[in-house]
């Protein structure tokens, strides 16, 4: 891959008009941008209707839901998302008319301002949900491009690193009543059960006064003297083995799980691992539907198949280390605390080891940054800047946008097949033959196609 240094070299614009370099398949731009805005509302419904539909039954929206508001939502979104593609290239255009060239920057221009125009049209409360979404794509094309030009190394494992310490925030904020909320804070409870979620202080130490009355000395291990804590007793061998073999037959009286802190964690992982394991079948079998209906035998590898246990074991190991550390440090410390959940989350994030995604880490850091931030608006910390989510937005489509164009290669698989559906495939049809000029090997992943283009509305010639 040729340097960074080399991207820009020598040639800074190319004398070429937009029909030669970018809608190659018509020559009358306004055709053109009707082709994509048109052909972009139509496969935005066909791509919004199934997650709209699903989200509508999880959150169990009624009926007046479904009469009234589901389809202006859908057309609404729908009509946001053709448009970002059709204003995209009606900026490429008019950048072209009014430069008569075509620049290196002239994508990333192009896409800025096409998505700030678009992004108003699509609901409030969706703005910042596509805006991390959209920064989360944007930076892991940025690594991609950086790693190309060889200007960064990549590490191996280091999206597991991200991933654990991302998870010990989030352990955080769940212990800490109202440190999570929506959607979070439900995930939160559906992983690891109402237990180890956040409480008042006030009804948590009633709780726990409440437990220690039930529970007799005899039945605990001495480990707390009259003037001393467990914690600052000796931590040796012996008594750290003796806690375990408690932690077998009954619970910390801290705990509030129901059964024995053992039966606690081994529940928590046989349950997550039994919804992996059936989620990554689902899937495969879902993605092999056809293949299955000509031959039915083909079921059974779908549903017992070693790649299904990656999902099972993540989930599974993450909620089975969280609740076991969790416990573990009761024990030891004979206190319960908030801050247990960091260690607790940390060791148990080390479990995407099984399930490794780039995609997940980046997500979820992004979306902790974005809840500090609100908190610390909230408490004043932070300023407010306005309309922030539609300028995120709109910087990081712009980027993707410039990569689609210039080094698609760099792009995300999974981004780049949906920016083809939405565009029918016109995206691909830009002529990158031309734009290797700029050294960023733009016909890489399509390196045997050639627009078939009409010389007498061409500046350029072409071979």
């Amino acid at each position: 891959m040729a340097a960074h240094s080399k991207s820009l070299k020598p040639i800074w614009v190319l004398k070429a008009n937009c029909y030669e370099i970018g809608h190659t398949w018509n020559p009358s731009c306004i055709r053109a941008i009707l082709d994509i805005l048109l052909g972009g509302i139509v496969e935005s419904v066909k791509i919004y209707a199934p997650v709209y539909v699903v989200t509508g039954l999880a959150r169990r929206r009624s009926k007046r839901y479904w009469l009234y508001k589901f389809v202006p939502e859908l057309l609404q979104s729908a009509v946001f998302l053709g448009t970002n593609a059709g204003a995209f290239i009606g900026c490429f255009c008019l950048s072209n008319q009014l430069f008569a060239s075509f620049s290196y920057f002239t994508g990333l221009a192009s896409g800025a301002l096409a998505s700030q125009l678009a992004i108003l049209l699509e609901r409030k409360p969706r703005r910042g949900m596509l805006a991390v979404y959209m920064f989360n794509v944007a930076l892991e094309t940025l690594c991609n491009m950086a790693i190309s030009r060889g200007l960064i190394t990549p590490r191996k494992h280091i999206e597991v690193l991200l991933f654990s310490l991302t998870a010990a925030g989030y352990a955080y904020l769940f212990r800490c009543f109202g440190g999570l909320s929506g959607i979070f804070l439900k995930g939160f409870r559906f992983l690891l059960g109402p237990e180890e979620a956040g409480r008042p202080s006030d009804a948590r130490s009633l709780e726990s006064e409440a437990n220690r009355s039930l529970e007799t000395e005899a039945n605990r291990p001495a480990t707390q003297s009259g003037k001393h804590s467990a914690w600052k007793q000796n931590l040796t061998v012996l008594r750290i083995m003796r806690l375990l073999k408690a932690a077998l037959v009954q619970r910390h009286v801290l705990c509030l799980h129901k059964h024995s802190c053992a039966r606690y964690c081994l529940q928590g992982f046989v349950r997550m691992f039994g919804m992996g394991y059936a989620a990554q079948a689902g899937l495969r079998v879902v993605s092999s539907l056809q293949a299955i209906v000509r031959s039915p035998s083909r079921l059974l590898s779908c549903i017992f198949n070693k790649g299904n246990l990656r999902l099972g074991a993540f989930l599974g190991g993450f909620v089975g280390i969280f609740k076991f550390v969790s416990c573990f440090l009761r024990w030891i410390r004979d206190q319960d605390s908030e801050i247990h959940a960091i260690p607790a989350g940390f060791l148990a994030g080390l479990c995407m080891f099984f399930y490794p995604s780039w995609t997940i880490s980046l997500y979820l850091t992004l979306k902790l940054g974005e809840l500090l931030y609100m908190k610390g608006i909230d408490t004043g910390h932070v300023p407010c800047i306005t309309h922030a989510d539609s300028l995120l937005f709109a910087v990081s489509t712009a980027v993707v946008l410039h990569a689609c164009v210039m080094e698609p290669h760099n792009v995300k698989p999974s981004y780049w097949t949906f920016i083809q559906r939405l565009t029918r495939q016109r995206f691909g049809m830009m002529n990158r033959r031309t734009l290797d000029a700029y050294g960023t090997h733009a016909s890489k992943l399509m390196p045997d196609f050639k627009p078939q283009l009409d010389p007498r509305y061409c500046l350029m010639k072409h071979d």
